[in-house]
């Protein structure tokens, strides 16, 4: 029988570059533009309920054996609660009671008090040595409060006060983070750090699993880092490490020029970083827990492809199966690099390959190769996904500096002092110091202070109470396209959909540290579409400011506003009729973006080419609703926020989604059907991948099955458990018997839809299939209806797509 040609290069996800918005800035003309004045933060408080809410300003660069004294207007020691009851420490910003620190809480009379018990956590060597108490190394704590202190009875507070504090650190902390790269390899990146010579990089593992292979999860700050504690496995005085064997290969298992057998060769467990300077050593960064991204991360090849020899390159194998760093298998494309190969007098050539979107590589040995298969082979070669999902970069330090006051004193007059409370003069005296910023107060000598908390407790009073009477501005578009589930969002969204570069978070003292503050500021961006251009943001742990940086003016960014919304009233009023269900309002929109639009290939070229880091400035739209909704034209990003946008119009509940895509940064949306929230994947249609409705109403299984998993970061990680799916009723593939469980089923569906006359059969299946099994039932099925189709017809697959051409458009 003929051999069916195998094509994979026709059908290749759309994914990187989706996201990248670090792009090279603008002039600084980030102007205002024409903004209205709105409503008060307070009269938004009102509006979501929260006026009321009780919060305490973080604290920052406290003593290591700080102690927390809370005043309560009701007398404790009638009380029958415990002083556990009535407060905690907790590494975790929830504080629950997995994430509880040793501690020693105590009741006094009208007070109630905590200070650290033993060593901490992630506590040092030299932390050790010491017989003093202290809170440890960790980058954050949280204070839990669950009674009401203002209350004239003891009161059980509906929702806990949370507090962050830090404490002071010798050097400031680096901010952790990790990078993937277009070979799916791990590396570790930080900022330099202010006095720093050099780094220490410390891996925490549980040592009960020192010998298991997989990269399992391991308990971190959800768990108070219960497991164990950090050990140094290396200093360096660079800010990337990926060496993660040190050995010096980058944790790669080379053999030679051509054969990489592994790679993410020893990661496992849990990073921090420490810095290092004048014999100082900086508390530990923010961990990079290496668990959750093992299911991205290839380790190695399982098959030997090397060991047999083959007679010709019909016997070619297309796919190997590789293990992840969790253990997991999967079967993944091969590319044969023909470029320098040379066909052997001996009748066996070697043919290397690698594995498409990896650095693993081996070779194959064939023989009777001609030089028309080696021109064949090349033609076939699979353009390789490119990595490179950027955010807007989140300037912020994981930590304030140790230079930063543990009271911000933000305002206009300073906090009333406790009577007989000498912290006072020693904030003035500091207010005086040219060394400290005019707008913040250095926090008085720890050991000098009467009660920490009364003070951070009354300037956080005097803040919350100024910041709300600050005016909110009112965005040209109007209260219609702002997407905000909070008072705090509202705020984001209306300053920044106003391209306001400055934002005052006074009012708001539960955003102001990294966790919170990060979360709020990914969910308002990603859901609301006339957000435009923002590149990057920090905030001012000094000012209580959020910094946003844009890639164009606030005129330009208001003006392609008006354009977008005009633009999408046009559409909406074209492709939604009255009458319609939501199911057909649904298709009609991702058909929209099937027929009008396209993915920006040369946008992720200038990407790749910048290692995506950022994009040329001509490119900026492609990554917001303006390239594809206006220009036509952009990357997933894009697609994602217009079909939000266009939803949102329509009536309809959907929300962006990000995470990533066989390994590779993407963004994507979910849409509510009935009580489940489905993957709706608008970049990869028939236009763009060659698949029509590719995860088109699809559930988190069928979605986890092509290798396309939601991260956290496009909402609050609290509340991200609303948004399952789990029914496949409304699946496209399901609802048009699409979808196959085996080999044989493909055989009889196939040959039945090619009986038809169709000359793309395009099916599903339902679990990982074996390519050359595969090649065989569509060879078949051709066979069975006529053998000469198989002289043009082509087999490709993306995921456990397959789609079987028998007359191929050309390419």
């Amino acid at each position: 029988m003929k051999r069916l040609f195998f094509m994979m290069f026709a059908l290749t996800l759309l994914l990187a570059g989706c996201q990248s918005n670090d792009q090279e800035s603008s002039p600084s003309d980030n102007i205002s533009g024409e903004t209205k004045q709105g409503s008060s933060i307070l009269s938004l408080k009102e509006k979501y309920g929260t006026a009321s809410d009780k919060s305490i300003m973080p604290m920052y660069n406290v003593a290591q054996n700080e102690e927390f004294t809370f005043k309560f207007k009701a007398d404790l020691r009638n009380s029958s609660l415990s002083s556990d009851d009535i407060i905690s420490v907790h590494t975790d910003i929830k504080g629950l009671k997995a994430s509880k620190v040793y501690a020693l809480p105590e009741i006094n009379g009208e007070s109630v008090s905590i200070k650290p018990l033993g060593w901490g956590v992630l506590s040092s060597e030299s932390m050790e040595k010491t017989l003093d108490s202290s809170w440890g190394g960790a980058p954050i704590y949280y204070i839990r409060l669950n009674y009401d202190p203002d209350a004239d009875k003891l009161t059980l507070l509906d929702k806990p006060i949370i507090i962050p504090f830090t404490v002071k650190s010798e050097l400031p902390v680096p901010k952790l983070r990790y990078e993937i790269d277009k070979d799916r390899r791990l590396a570790l990146v930080w900022d330099k750090v202010e006095g720093a010579s050099q780094y220490k990089i410390y891996k925490r593992i549980d040592r009960s699993r020192i010998f298991d292979p997989n990269n399992l999860p391991l308990q971190g700050a959800e768990n108070a880092y219960s497991e164990s504690n950090p050990l140094v496995i290396a200093t360096t005085t660079e800010t990337t490490f990926n060496d993660f064997m040190k050995d010096g290969r980058g944790g790669l298992g080379i053999y030679n020029d051509i054969v990489t057998t592994k790679q993410n060769f020893g990661i496992q467990g849990e990073y921090y970083v420490t810095a290092i300077g004048e014999g100082k050593e900086s508390n530990f960064s923010n961990g990079v827990a290496t668990a959750p991204l093992a299911s991205q991360l290839p380790s190695s090849m399982k098959e030997d492809f090397y060991r047999d020899k083959l007679k010709d390159i019909n016997e070619l194998p297309q796919k190997i199966t590789v293990e992840y760093n969790d253990g997991s298998l999967a079967r993944e494309t091969l590319v044969y690099d023909t470029a320098n190969v040379e066909i052997s007098p001996f009748n066996e050539t070697i043919i290397p390959f690698h594995v498409k979107g990896t650095a693993l590589k081996n070779y194959v040995r064939v023989e009777n190769v001609t030089q028309e298969d080696l021109d064949k082979l090349t033609q076939q070669r699979v353009a390789d996904s490119s990595n490179g999902f950027v955010e807007p970069k989140n300037n912020t330090p994981y930590v304030p500096a140790p230079d930063v006051p543990t009271i911000i004193n933000n305002n206009d007059t300073p906090p009333a002092a406790e009577e007989n409370n000498d912290s006072s003069d020693a904030a003035v005296k500091n207010n005086n110091d040219p060394s400290v910023s005019s707008n913040e107060t250095a926090a008085p000598d720890v050991d000098s202070q009467e009660n920490l908390v009364d003070e951070q407790k009354s300037n956080t009073e005097q803040n919350v109470e100024q910041g709300n009477q600050e005016i909110v501005p009112e965005p040209a578009a109007g209260e219609d396209f702002i997407n905000a589930d909070s008072a705090l969002e509202e705020v984001l969204a209306k300053n920044m959909i106003a391209a306001q570069d400055s934002i005052s978070l006074k009012a708001f003292p539960e955003a102001q540290n990294f966790t919170t503050l990060s979360d709020v500021v990914l969910k308002v961006m990603y859901q609301n579409p006339l957000i435009l251009g923002v590149e990057g943001f920090e905030y001012n742990y000094g000012t209580l400011t959020l910094s946003v940086h844009y890639n164009e003016s606030a005129g330009d960014i208001q003006r392609k506003q008006n354009e977008i919304i005009a633009k999408a009233k046009e559409v909406t009023a074209s492709i939604i009729k009255q009458g319609m269900s939501d199911d057909e309002k649904r298709k009609a929109i991702y058909d929209y973006l099937n027929d009008n639009a396209k993915y920006d290939d040369a946008a992720l070229k200038s990407a790749e080419q910048n290692n995506f880091k950022q994009v040329d400035a001509q490119f900026n739209d492609s990554f917001t609703t303006y390239g594809i909704l206006v220009k036509g034209i952009g990357v997933c990003a894009s697609y994602a926020s217009v079909y939000k946008l266009l939803s949102d119009l329509s009536g309809l509940e959907s929300i962006v989604v990000t995470g990533t895509s066989s390994g590779v940064p993407h963004a994507w949306n979910k849409v509510k059907i009935g009580n489940d929230w489905l993957h709706v994947d608008a970049t990869n249609n028939q236009t763009n991948s060659g698949i029509p409705y590719f995860l088109y109403n699809a559930n988190d299984e069928t979605a986890e099955s092509q290798k396309t998993v939601a991260d956290k970061d496009y909402w609050l990680d609290t509340e991200l458990d609303q948004f399952k799916g789990e029914s496949d009723a409304s699946d496209y593939y399901v609802q048009n018997d699409l979808e196959v469980n085996s080999i044989s089923e493909y055989k009889n569906k196939a040959e039945t839809h090619l009986k038809k006359g169709e000359t793309s059969v395009i099916l599903r299946f339902a679990s990982p299939v074996d390519s050359d099994e595969l090649m065989t039932a569509a060879g078949e099925a051709l066979t069975a209806v006529n053998e000469a189709l198989l002289d043009h017809a082509q087999l490709a697959t993306l995921g456990s797509y397959v789609m079987l051409e028998t007359k191929p458009e050309e390419k």
